[in-house]
């Protein structure tokens, strides 16, 4: 199960975000790590907004620092729950490509309470070739 309070609180940048990537190569781990900032405005617009009760929701647009320009993040029950990122661009510090199986993301949302790790390990992807990466969660 996951509460809205296991989000923190990006529309305010109270929390460090940070998404990793790892594969099962034998390469140095993490593949990927890109920071994500919390608060701040995008363009005109607040990169977060809070998604009623249930979660925030980011848009960035200039994909900056590092490439994620989307997230969504729903609280809900074991299973229900919904954390989902997109990451594209020239900003994206991609490792190289094909990834080797399995691939595990993580989000790690750090603050003065602690760590939160949420995190999926991908067995099967969609697209897993030398310019692309596509896979869903279990």
């Amino acid at each position: 199960m996951t509460t809205l309070a296991d989000f923190r609180d990006p529309v305010n940048g109270a929390a460090e975000y940070r998404f990793c990537l790892y594969d099962g190569s034998g390469h140095s781990q993490p593949l990927l790590a890109s920071a994500i900032l919390a608060g701040g405005t995008c363009g005109t617009k607040p990169c977060w907004k809070a998604t009623g009760t249930k979660g925030f929701s980011m848009a960035n647009k200039l994909a900056l620092p590092d490439g994620i320009t989307k997230i969504k993040l729903g609280a809900g029950l074991a299973g229900k729950a919904k954390v989902q990122l997109t990451a594209k661009g020239a900003n994206v510090p991609m490792p190289s490509l094909p990834l080797v199986l399995p691939v595990t993301a993580q989000l790690l949302i750090h603050d003065s309470v602690g760590t939160t790790c949420f995190q999926t390990t991908y067995t099967v992807t969609t697209v897993n070739d030398g310019l692309k990466f596509k896979a869903k969660g279990p």
